[in-house]
């Protein structure tokens, strides 16, 4: 670039890369910035030394300027589509506005092209800036249009430096204040006290509670300025009850709600395509801090265990600092409905629980499995083996996948996530549950792609692939080999240890060699040193809490579950017999079960002295008809199977021999006209075996020619056909058979001649 010859002032523009600078008398070019310091080399001196200074120290010195540059000048704002969102009204009194302002400004206005004539009372060389602004008001004003001179100056002005859309009317575009005229330091106190709660893992109360603490803060905070304030500065301040009532209800706080806006408030607002100024996308800084979870179909097929042929979901909670996928889960999807009972059959689709267990997975190290790769193994791996093992011992044999405790739990609006008893087991836990917004995407964004990446990475690779589109699925997908349930989580669980974990990721790097890809191992090795590892081993009471609650009442049989009676002998509940004393469930007793293991319950007891006196184990009464291990699902079939066959619902040893029968039917495998419609196709139809007929078979009775039924004689027939010297009678009709056989041209006899012979042998 030419150096002009003219100096920029000092200040007027940013000192950037490649600028020529003038300082001491010498003439600089600038080469490059290391933080504070600018580093320069003469640009026509070869025998001046490069130059490091401060560029503090630079751009205060009294001869600099820049050379190469001009000054800077007003840039009119592009016109494209900067309009749309005004609406339709204040986008023609800007389109109006924009008029008078180029009718103003003759000959400063981009726009205006420069061979057309200004008006007489708007020419620069015969009338002043000032001049035309007086007139143009006047002119407006004498048109029913209201305007002082300095309007027209101010609009002028805003034209010039931001196009169109400095001729907005700027008290549209204003918001109405949240609260009101309460004054704005009162919700910051409101948000202050709420995120205090939260960190101390104070239990939220009530909105009176809230209140009372905030006027007490305030009024200790500003109390000097309260005792010289009037009535209408004491009243924004310390607000009424009823109006604090109404302005919580406006930020949306209520009792049950309180900590999870203020948490929702505290994330920020989401960065879209429309509003690229707000948060950036999800970031973590050590493992653990944020971990998101989501649910969704793996679109892959597989054999359930009564034989037939089913679809999947998939549930996985992925640490965002690291890019690990520290649980997973693979249940069945429910596909079709029971007849007329209105419940589904086939699938139970994702539960709590199962969302649950995904959680308690990432505070386990994952067992490497007989079968798998010995690439799978930690012990070869890039974790830090011998660090995390003199640490954890349950890390001898474990697979090469991290253990990370979340410490905040992004889920979203989905009812496995919603349930009482999930968010109630994370805060038992000391994991914080936050709901990603609705129609936010960066909240769960990374979830999201890791779904896309495992059904691009792992379930396009198998045989029973669905295309998530139904018009790309293949036509014989269902006569593939098919994986059970249990066979499929080998298999993603392998693949997670194998390649997800020890794979590149392009969003992993590390602040010492920001150029090169990490995996996930590399990533949890690099950070797992800024905030330690412990063990984070569950007790037996903390796993129970895990586990579904129900609210139950005791009596002399006990109590029930699901249509299942739990009770001790001797009296053993005896002492729950009456009222537990909280009076939010109604003095009911809380009590926790496995669906996967409902043959025991696990009765709460809050006032035992001692932790281990705490948990009392209920047995199911009729667990003895149940010879093998069933779950909640099984039982529920038994339940219908039971109803079906006119069986009573509170008939329990029924519905348990029921289920014992389902189990040792499936016990059997599924016979062949329960086979899945793809083992029945793949498999080639046996040929009909057919027997041999002999034609001429020993045994036969030979023909009885009176026995013999003529067919009936055509009525068309020549007349010399129908007259005979010797007729053969049937049915009342006269034929000469010989005569018309001997009519026939290929039954003739052959003339005589030398090819009689040939003929009467062909």
């Amino acid at each position: 670039m030419r150096a002009r010859q003219d100096a920029v002032p000092v200040g007027a523009d940013t000192l950037a890369l490649g600028d020529v600078v003038s300082f001491h008398g010498v003439r600089w070019l600038v080469t490059a910035f290391q933080g504070a310091q600018v580093f320069m080399a003469a640009e026509r001196d070869t025998t001046v030394e490069p130059l490091i200074i401060l560029q503090t120290a630079l751009t205060s010195a009294p001869d600099f300027a820049i050379l190469n540059r001009a000054a800077r000048r007003t840039q009119i704002t592009r016109r494209a589509h900067e309009l749309q969102a005004v609406p339709t009204a204040l986008r023609r009194e800007v389109e109006r506005w924009e008029n008078i302002v180029k009718e103003v400004l003759h000959q400063q206005a981009p726009n205006v092209p420069a061979t057309k004539p200004p008006k007489p009372a708007f020419d620069p060389e015969r009338h002043s800036l000032k001049d035309r602004y007086r007139t143009k008001a006047a002119q407006m004003t004498a048109a029913g249009w209201t305007t002082s001179a300095a309007t027209v100056e101010r609009k002028c002005r805003a034209w010039r430096k931001d196009g169109l859309l400095g001729l907005v009317d700027r008290r549209s575009q204003r918001a109405a204040s949240p609260h009101g005229r309460v004054d704005a330091r009162v919700i910051e106190v409101v948000w202050e006290l709420l995120d205090s709660e939260r960190r101390e893992g104070v239990s939220p109360g009530t909105m009176s509670r809230l209140i009372g603490r905030v006027q007490r803060t305030i009024r200790t905070r500003y109390a000097s300025e309260l005792a010289v304030a009037d009535q209408a500065k004491r009243a924004a301040l310390l607000p009424s009850q009823a109006t604090f009532y109404r302005l919580l209800g406006r930020l949306g706080i209520s009792a049950d709600t309180a900590h999870a806006v203020a948490a929702r408030r505290a994330a920020g607002p989401p960065r879209t395509a429309g509003r690229p100024d707000m948060r950036p996308a999800t970031m973590a800084r050590w493992p653990g801090e944020l971990v998101q979870i989501d649910t969704t179909g793996l679109d892959v097929l597989v054999l359930s265990d009564d034989g037939k042929t089913i679809s999947v979901e998939l549930t996985i909670a992925i640490d965002v600092a690291t890019r690990s996928i520290v649980g997973s889960l693979i249940v069945p999807k429910r596909f079709r409905r029971e007849a007329g009972a209105g419940r589904w059959l086939g699938g139970r689709a994702t539960r709590s629980f199962d969302t649950l267990q995904v959680v308690a997975q990432a505070t386990a190290p994952l067992p490497v499995r007989p079968g798998w790769a010995p690439e799978t193994f930690m012990e070869g791996s890039d974790l830090p083996y011998e660090e995390l093992l003199a640490v954890d011992e349950r890390f001898a044999g474990a697979a090469a996948r991290p253990v990370i405790r979340p410490e905040t739990l992004v889920v979203d609006h989905g009812s496995p996530f919603m349930s009482a008893d999930f968010t109630r087991s994370c805060n038992a836990a000391g994991i914080e549950v936050r709901e990603a917004r609705l129609r936010t995407a960066v909240d769960k964004a990374i979830v999201e792609r890791t779904m896309r990446a495992i059904k691009t990475g792992f379930s396009q690779y198998l045989a029973v692939y669905t295309h998530h589109r139904l018009a790309l699925r293949g036509r014989r997908v269902r006569q593939q080999p098919l994986f059970t349930i249990a066979q499929m989580q080998d298999l993603f669980e392998q693949w997670v240890a194998l390649r997800w974990q020890q794979t590149p990721h392009g969003g992993l790097r590390s602040p010492f060699t920001p150029g090169l890809k990490l995996t996930p191992n590399e990533m949890y090795a690099a950070l797992i040193f800024l905030r330690g590892y412990r063990s984070t081993a569950l007790s037996e009471g903390e796993n129970r809490k895990l586990l579904p609650t129900v609210w139950v009442r005791v009596n002399r049989k006990g109590f029930q579950i699901n249509n299942r009676t739990y009770n001790l002998d001797h009296g053993g509940l005896d002492p729950f017999l009456d009222s537990s004393g909280l009076a939010a469930v109604q003095g009911r007793w809380e009590v926790h079960y496995s669906p996967n293991a409902p043959e025991v319950a696990w009765l709460f007891n809050h006032r035992a002295s001692t932790p281990a006196q705490a948990w009392v184990e209920v047995p199911f009464i009729h667990r003895r008809l149940l010879t093998d291990p069933w779950t909640e699902e099984a039982w529920e079939r038994g339940v219908h199977v039971h109803l079906s066959g006119g069986g009573r619902r509170d008939d329990q040893p029924g519905i348990a021999r029921a289920t014992q029968r389902l189990l040792d039917e499936l016990a059997a495998g599924p016979r062949n006209d329960q086979r899945p419609a793809a083992a029945q196709r793949s498999r080639p139809a046996p040929r009909r075996q057919v027997a041999a007929l002999e034609p001429y078979g020993v045994g036969v009775a030979p023909p009885d020619p009176q026995s013999v039924q003529p067919f009936p004689q055509p009525a068309n027939l020549p007349a010399a056909i129908r007259t005979s010297a010797s007729p053969a009678t049937g049915n009342g009709q006269d034929v000469d058979v010989e005569s018309f056989l001997a009519s026939l041209p290929e039954l003739r006899p052959p003339a005589d001649g030398p090819h009689s012979q040939q003929g009467g042998d062909r």
